[in-house]
């Protein structure tokens, strides 16, 4: 283990509380390939566990994205709040989801001095549970007053790119923790030493070291980074992933994506006269999940500023009219994908139709009329995001797929219970 201790109190001193909770990490072997045949791999395969219930799995490597000021850094200070103190069940969604894994959170910020972090923390932790048992379990890190920021990777003349002795103790510090959930580097440009923007090989050299801290931890590791301001408003998910800045090699090599931007104008005085809030600019933020290797919600959210400046998840509030057409197309496919990969799945019409199996949808669904749904399906199969597939013996094609799903291929089988008229 590398052991620095005056530079590692320059970045962050642990609490004498939480020494029970910390393991000296056990030196890496090299692997041989011969020990991983896939006759190894026996019985069910493991769930994904996440960290924010269907949308960020836990222990992977991942951004956040957003343009300047949007709110992306208190958010992610309210997401290590929740992680380290626990969430409330009638607590707001975040980042899309609710947060299901409880444990040490972990964020360094380059950005905020300890005065801005304190204000942040107390205008979210109004209870004092940071003055509980509780509190030693959220670590935040200002950098500009603990030292000042630093490399975690750069390039050396040379070694060519490096993680940097500063990475590898806080690497060792932050593996040192057993309960270790969820750390955020923020920004990721104020680590990174490197022509993120231009060189695919820099970015992805950042990802590679990411997704090592995260496996070897077991924990979410997120960076914070930046999107370009465009032209044209942002209308869609892909759009967003579009004005993330960098090479394709920065989104391409994390295993998850998730993207803030301002709403357009008129859309968020929409949103603020249906909760009835005074309208200002840039009150209102949409937000959701632009990359993802695996199954998560690809919905949009909508975030509206509260008092303190919190971007807060109030899609609840706003009624099955609000989404716009594509998000609704988006959350169908993804509840008819869902649905045929579990042995269940829905057809158009009939007694396994959508509108009569409606109880089965997701919330912002289940409230619309018979013929929105027909619609938003004719769009689905007409732009071929789900298919009409026919089942083993059958020579109809009726029931539901997302194309390569196991019903589309004609390998997929009813679990019991499933209407099939």
């Amino acid at each position: 283990m590398r052991l620095a201790a005056t530079a590692a109190a320059k970045l962050v001193t642990l609490p004498e509380q939480a020494s029970d909770n910390i393991d000296v990490p056990a030196e890496p072997r090299a692997f041989s390939i011969f020990e991983w045949p896939v006759s190894r791999f026996v019985g069910e395969a493991p769930a994904v566990k996440y960290l924010v219930d269907d949308v960020i799995p836990l222990g992977i490597p991942g951004m956040v994205s957003a343009m300047g000021d949007t709110g992306k850094s208190f958010a992610l200070l309210e997401l290590h709040r929740r992680v380290a103190f626990g969430q409330s069940t009638f607590a707001a969604p975040i980042f899309g989801g609710k947060v299901i894994a409880e444990g040490t959170s972990v964020m360094i910020t380059s950005e905020d001095d300890a005065n801005e972090v304190h204000r942040r923390i107390a205008a979210l932790d109004e209870k004092g549970m940071r003055f509980t048992e509780a509190g030693q379990r959220m670590i935040v890190v200002p950098l500009p007053s603990a030292g000042g920021a630093c490399a975690f990777w750069r390039e050396d003349k040379k070694k060519g790119l490096i993680e940097t002795d500063d990475f590898l103790r806080i690497q060792d510090e932050l593996a040192s923790i057993r309960d270790l959930r969820l750390v955020t580097f923020d920004p990721l440009a104020s680590f990174a030493h490197l022509p993120l923007n231009e060189d695919p090989a820099a970015g992805q050299f950042v990802c590679t070291s990411l997704s090592k801290l995260a496996t070897e931890t077991g924990a979410t590791t997120l960076v914070a980074h930046h999107m370009r301001k465009v032209a044209k408003p942002i209308e869609t998910l892909g759009d967003a992933r579009d004005a993330i800045r960098g090479s394709t090699a920065l989104v391409d090599g994390l295993r998850l994506a998730y993207a803030m931007w301002p709403a357009e104008e008129a859309r968020a005085k929409r949103v603020c006269k249906d909760l009835g809030t005074d309208f200002q600019p840039a009150k209102v933020v949409l937000g959701g999940v632009v990359k993802a290797n695996g199954a998560a919600r690809r919905i949009v959210s909508t975030h509206v500023r509260n008092a303190h400046g919190l971007l807060v998840d109030r899609a609840a509030g706003l009624g099955a009219s609000a989404p716009p057409q594509d998000d609704l197309r988006a959350a169908l496919v993804i509840a008819v994908e869902a649905a045929a990969a579990a042995g269940s799945p829905f057809t158009k019409t009939g007694a396994s139709g959508l509108f009569e199996m409606r109880e089965r949808l997701p919330e912002e669904l289940r409230g619309l009329a018979k013929g929105k749904l027909d619609l938003l399906a004719n769009q689905a199969l007409e732009r071929g995001e789900i298919v009409r597939a026919a089942a083993k013996g059958e020579k109809i094609a009726k029931w539901l797929d997302a194309p390569g799903g196991m019903f589309a291929i004609g390998l997929g089988s009813f679990t019991t219970g499933t209407p099939r008229s």
